[in-house]
């Protein structure tokens, strides 16, 4: 017996990375599934993998979600969770002002439009120049390198900056990095003088990030708490 097809709206939002608004659909209940276990998981390398299964489920047009920018992958993720389970997320937190000689406890209610996060953008050159005559133009990190930024350190610094790297370029040539390997770009950014490396990082901490900063003030004890939610893992709930 061939049941009837269910028909779910298609909505749209626009990305960074770019010219054309995406399309996407809600989530379905497998989809959900997957959330929830990623949830009950708490693991961050869950959580990703999750995003990554539910993004390249949803998005109607072609997209690789290994390929799009981290901030893209926040504005869509939120977008996502907003058509599919409501726009307003309610978080809970407990009030850790000490009141009359021990912690409160209050449980604080935060409610979260998820279509209102806005995106702060340091707006950081994407341009920079290693010496007189070689430069680079970097691109921000993609979902493929966000497990490498989770678990930073000096020598995963340095793939995760090769990674970013999208072209080279001196006074004769321009060098797209995916032209080249791993390897040599890795080689390439161990050549960088420290110094310029250090404005490379800068570039990379500062990427556009979906920051969420609200005051709430404890009905039991009036302390007023200010809380902020960044990044994937704060609106992954």
């Amino acid at each position: 017996m061939q049941l009837p097809k269910i028909d779910v709206p298609i909505y749209e939002v626009q990305l960074l990375s770019r010219e054309q608004p995406v399309k996407f659909r809600p989530f379905l209940v497998k989809e959900q599934k997957i959330m929830l276990m990623a949830v009950e998981a708490k693991d961050m390398n869950n959580t990703m993998k999750a995003i990554k299964q539910i993004i390249n489920n949803c998005v109607i047009d072609e997209i690789d979600a290994d390929e799009l920018p981290l901030a893209d992958i926040e504005t869509l993720f939120l977008h996502l969770r907003a058509r599919s389970m409501g726009e307003v997320l309610n978080l809970f937190f407990k009030c850790t002002n000490v009141f009359e000689e021990k912690q409160c406890g209050m449980l604080i209610e935060v409610p979260v439009n998820l279509l209102q996060i806005p995106q702060i953008n340091k707006d950081t050159p994407k341009n920079i120049m290693i010496n007189d005559s070689i430069g680079v133009i970097m691109k921000y990190p993609s979902l493929g390198i966000v497990d490498n930024l989770l678990k930073m350190n000096s020598e995963v610094m340095v793939t995760v900056v090769a990674g970013c790297i999208d072209q080279v370029f001196d006074g004769e040539s321009v060098y797209y990095a995916k032209d080249s390997t791993p390897e040599e770009m890795v080689n390439f950014v161990e050549g960088i003088p420290a110094e310029k490396f250090a404005l490379i990082e800068n570039f990379i901490d500062k990427v556009p990030r979906s920051v969420y900063t609200t005051n709430q003030k404890c009905v039991k004890c009036g302390f007023e708490h200010e809380f902020k939610l960044e990044g994937l893992s704060d609106f992954f709930i």
